[in-house]
C-alpha cells in the first residue's frame, strides 16, 4: 500500500487548498497530526487537526473568526476484501467511523479534508446572543436599538394577500 502525504509543518497550510469551506469564506489548517497503523491491509488512522475559518455572521453580517478542531479515529479497509473477512474484523466503539480505500494507496490529505468538512458549521454566528439585523430598518440590533415592531416587516407571502379575489 502506498501512502501519499505532504511532509512537514510547511505543507500544513496548503492541505486544504481547493476545498470549498462553505459557509465560511476562508479556511486554513493550522496544525494536524496523523498516525497511520497498517495491519493485514487494514488501516487505522488516529489524528487531530486545528483550523481557523473566517466568514460573516448569518444574522448580522459582522466578520467572524472561528477555531475548528477535533481528535478523530478512522478505520479504513480495502474495497477488495471479501465481506466475510471484513465481518471478522473486531471493531470497538471508538472505531465506528469505518471507510474504504481501493487497496492500492491512500491520500492523507483526503482523510484531513473529510474530517475538516465534518466539523464545518451549518450556520455561522458571531455569538449565541446575536440579535441580527432588523428586517424593517436594517439596523444591526447588536449595536443599536430600533423602534420597529416585530409585525412591521412584510412577510414573503404578503403580496398574495393583495391578490386574493382579484382576477386579471
Amino acid at each position: 500500500m502506498d501512502v501519499f502525504a505532504s511532509r512537514g509543518k510547511a505543507s500544513i497550510p496548503r492541505v486544504l487548498e481547493g476545498m470549498d469551506p462553505a459557509p465560511l469564506r476562508e479556511l486554513r489548517l493550522v496544525d494536524a497530526d496523523l498516525l497511520l497503523t497498517v495491519e493485514d491491509g487494514d488501516l487505522r488512522v488516529e489524528g487531530s487537526f486545528e483550523a481557523l475559518g473566517e466568514g460573516f455572521c448569518d444574522l448580522c453580517s459582522d466578520p467572524v473568526t472561528l477555531r475548528l478542531g477535533k481528535a478523530f479515529n478512522t478505520f479504513l479497509t480495502p474495497l477488495s476484501r471479501d465481506r466475510a473477512a471484513a465481518a471478522s474484523v473486531e471493531l470497538h466503539e471508538e472505531d465506528l467511523d469505518v471507510g474504504y480505500y481501493d487497496g492500492t494507496g491512500i491520500e492523507t490529505n483526503d482523510i484531513l479534508w473529510e474530517q475538516v468538512a465534518l466539523e464545518l458549521p451549518l450556520r455561522v454566528v458571531c455569538s449565541e446572543e446575536c440579535r441580527g439585523v432588523c428586517p424593517v430598518c436594517g439596523k444591526n440590533r447588536n449595536l443599536e436599538a430600533c423602534s420597529c415592531k416585530a409585525g412591521d416587516a412584510p412577510g414573503p407571502f404578503a403580496i398574495l394577500k393583495n391578490m386574493k379575489g382579484k382576477k386579471e
